[in-house]
Formats: structure tokens, C-alpha cells, sequence
């Protein structure tokens, strides 16, 4: 590296500095082994010559610590505010500044640090000397909490759970790659947005104020789709008990969700036909007469069972029983509406809870139902078996006072009336 140009107005130490030229030449150990780290660089901002203790505190060594080489050396929020200073954006002679350095282990130090500019023959700045002294004993606790504050940053960053840091207001403060990748927004567009804009529309909003208990929530994807998620918030305070902001993290629960829904599909229905199983729709003719009772409305129940099923069975098999009740599970969808609450209650028996009808109409349903059936054959092997069932209809008006299993039993009677009558017929 060549000598640096001399000035007359280089004046004291630093012209002294600039006489003795790179270290290979240092005639000088005094500056070299000087208690103070001490620093030459240009108006370029690349270091030309450090001294050892510049190098014992910043924890670089010398070829290290030249040119841009110096940088790796502070913490990464400090280098582009050091850089500004020593490019000599500011016409003042000296800057008086506290950098934090980052040692090869993690530690970091922090250093109060005073550079006097060196002026070329017109007056302009042509390069800084500096001196350095280690400032993290003085800064006490102060300095201990940053320290642990860089712990947390990378901690927060790198951590697997979805986290966000986020104001009393709702406003996104922060968010950690995993909440990113869970949610499918990049940082950058997550900063503009408030927590409740991640939040399925009309969905109860959260109070953060209060903090959030665990609960079960529905978040939207960046692509439109519906996430559930588990969230928890924590309210961070601050000294006097003055609360600051929240840090809430969400975990995927779709996959458990899933497995609700499919049991619970297990739980209600019946495997064979798709239907609600007994259980299912007595739950169901429950929860649809309360809201009958409510708003006043109107309907009928309806019990259908097959005719000479158990004949089916023997004669044809199981397999082919077991077509039938498919068949006329079939049947049933398409004639009656998706609002309608039907289920199979066990062997050969089948309900359906017709909604808003009269009585005439819910007699002309099972008529219909009745002889779409009659129209249906199954083939068994080589057997051919026809599909046939009798229809009992009990008519539910606003006014009704019996419970659902009373319902259900006088519709059972009206079914066993129609079939004897076929019987008869």
C-alpha cells in the first residue's frame, strides 16, 4: 500500500500517523502498541492502517481490518451510519459517535468512538484518524440488555413458530420468516397490514389490549384460502406496568381440524349409504324443530322402510342388500332438497324431515318418493331385484307440542299402516 500523501495542514498526531506509512514500515511501535485503538481511513470509507489495539477490540486482525474489510467487525444496523460519517457527507472536522462492534463469539461491545478529519491541500476531507475506546463497562445493565436484546432478535427471527410482534392498535410491528411462510405474504407487504386484515371477514375481532387467550381462529392465505389456526398473546409491559405491545404467535391446526371433521362424519353418519346415521338425524330433527318452534314454521316427517327387504338378503345376498339401501338412499337425495334433514335409522329404515310444506304437499312427496322407487331395480349377479317401500307422514304445523321421539313414533305408525294397506291392496 503506498504512503499516504502528505499535507502541511496535517498537523500533530495525524501527521505524524501519515509519515510513518503502511505497518510493514512502522518505525514507530508506540502508535502500533498505543492502549487506544487508533484507526487511519480514507474519505472512502476503507480503513488504510489499524493499530493491534484496534484489532484486540474489534476482534479483526490487521489485513482483516483494511479496506471495506472493517465492517464485519460492527453490528450490521451501525456500518451504514459509519460509512455516512466517514464519506464525509458532513462538512464538520470531527464526528463523535458510539458503534457497537460484534465479536467472532456473539458478544457484543460497544465503543465510543472520535474521528478528526485530515484536509488535502484545497481544504477538502481526504481522510479521518480515529481513536476507539471500549464503552461497554460503562453502559452497565444498559449494555447487558442489548446484548440480550441481539439474542432475542435471533431468536425471533430464526424461531419455527409463526410469531409477530404487534402494536396496541393492531398494526404489524414485526414477523418472523415462519409466520411469513405460514401465512404466504412476504415481510415487506406484512408491514402494511393491521393483524385484523389477516382475519377471515366478520370474524370476531381480537382485543390485544387485553391479550388473547388460546384460542381457535380462521386467517386468511395470501391466496385466498381459509387457514385455522391456534393463536396465544402475550402483552409485553414496561417497567411501571405501562403496556407496550403484544407478541402473538399462530400454529397450523388444519391437519387437526381435517381429522375433527372426518370424525365427527364418522360419529353422524352412516358408512354405508352417506347418510345421517340415527344419531346424526335425531340430532339433526332436534336442532331443526327448535328452529321451527322459533320462527313459527311448518313441515313434515316422514319414516320410510323397504319392502321385503329381509327376502332380498336371503334370496340374493348380502351385497345385493346392501345395493338396495344405497339405491334408495340415492333416490331420497334426489327427491327431496339439500335443506331437508334425512338419515338412515338402521337396517332397512330410512327418515326425512321435510321442511315447509303442508300437509298435502308432504303426502304428494311420499307418493312421488314412493313410486321413484317402485320404477328402480338392481341387479345382483343374475338376479334381478326391484326396489319397493311404504311411506308413513306425520305433519308438523307451528303449533306442535310433541317431542321428537313422540314424532318420530307416530310417523313409524303411519309407515306400518301404509304397508299393511299395501299388503291388503
Amino acid at each position: 500500500m503506498s504512503e499516504p500523501a502528505r499535507s502541511p495542514e496535517n498537523t500533530g498526531l495525524a501527521r505524524r500517523v501519515t509519515v510513518l506509512g503502511p505497518r510493514s514500515n512502522l518505525g514507530a511501535p508506540l502508535l502500533d502498541e498505543a492502549p487506544v485503538a487508533l484507526f487511519l481511513a480514507s474519505s472512502a470509507a476503507a480503513f488504510e492502517w489499524v493499530n493491534t489495539s484496534w484489532c484486540e477490540l474489534s476482534g479483526l486482525s490487521f489485513d482483516e481490518a483494511l479496506g471495506s474489510g472493517w465492517r464485519a467487525g460492527l453490528h450490521p444496523d451501525d456500518v451504514e451510519r459509519i460509512v455516512a460519517l466517514l464519506s464525509g457527507k458532513s462538512a464538520a472536522d470531527e464526528f463523535v459517535c458510539e458503534v457497537r462492534f460484534r465479536l467472532p463469539a456473539g458478544d457484543v461491545r460497544f465503543v465510543q468512538t472520535r474521528a478528526r478529519a485530515r484536509r488535502n491541500g484545497q481544504g477538502a476531507i481526504s481522510g479521518w484518524l480515529g481513536a476507539c475506546i471500549d464503552a461497554t463497562a460503562q453502559r452497565g445493565a444498559h449494555g447487558s440488555a442489548v446484548a440480550a436484546d441481539e439474542r432475542f432478535r435471533l431468536v425471533f427471527e430464526q424461531a419455527p413458530i409463526a410469531t409477530c410482534v404487534v402494536t396496541l392498535a393492531g398494526d404489524l410491528i414485526n414477523v418472523n420468516a415462519a409466520f411469513s411462510s405460514l401465512l404466504g405474504y412476504p415481510e415487506e407487504e406484512l408491514a402494511a397490514l393491521r393483524l385484523a386484515d389477516l382475519v377471515i371477514p366478520g370474524d370476531p375481532a381480537v382485543s390485544l389490549e387485553l391479550g388473547l387467550a388460546p384460542g381457535e381462529y380462521r386467517y386468511r392465505h395470501a391466496d385466498g384460502s381459509m387457514l385455522w389456526v391456534a393463536a396465544a398473546t402475550a402483552v409485553v409491559h414496561a417497567a411501571d406496568g405501562e403496556p407496550l405491545y403484544c407478541v402473538v404467535q399462530i400454529e397450523d391446526i388444519g391437519a387437526r381440524k381435517q381429522a375433527e371433521r372426518e370424525l365427527r362424519e364418522l360419529a353422524d353418519h352412516d358408512a354405508l349409504t352417506g347418510l345421517l346415521n340415527r344419531r346424526g338425524f335425531m340430532d339433526g330433527l332436534h336442532r331443526e324443530l327448535r328452529r321451527m318452534d322459533r320462527r313459527g314454521e311448518y313441515g313434515a316427517l316422514l319414516v320410510l322402510d323397504l319392502d321385503n327387504f329381509k327376502l332380498v338378503n336371503d334370496t340374493a345376498g348380502h351385497l345385493a342388500g346392501d345395493q338396495v339401501l344405497r339405491t334408495a338412499a340415492e333416490v331420497l337425495r334426489r327427491r327431496l332438497r339439500a335443506t331437508d334433514v334425512i338419515g338412515r335409522l338402521g337396517g332397512d329404515e330410512f327418515a326425512a324431515l321435510v321442511l315447509n310444506v303442508t300437509p298435502r304437499q308432504a303426502r304428494e312427496i311420499a307418493a312421488e318418493t314412493a313410486e321413484a322407487l317402485r320404477q328402480v331395480t338392481v341387479t345382483a349377479g343374475d338376479r334381478t331385484v326391484r326396489v319397493a317401500a311404504s311411506i308413513g307422514v306425520v305433519a308438523i304445523d307451528e303449533m306442535r307440542s310433541e317431542s321428537e321421539d313422540d314424532l318420530l313414533a307416530a310417523a313409524d305408525r303411519a309407515m306400518y299402516r301404509s304397508k299393511g294397506r299395501r299388503r291388503e291392496g
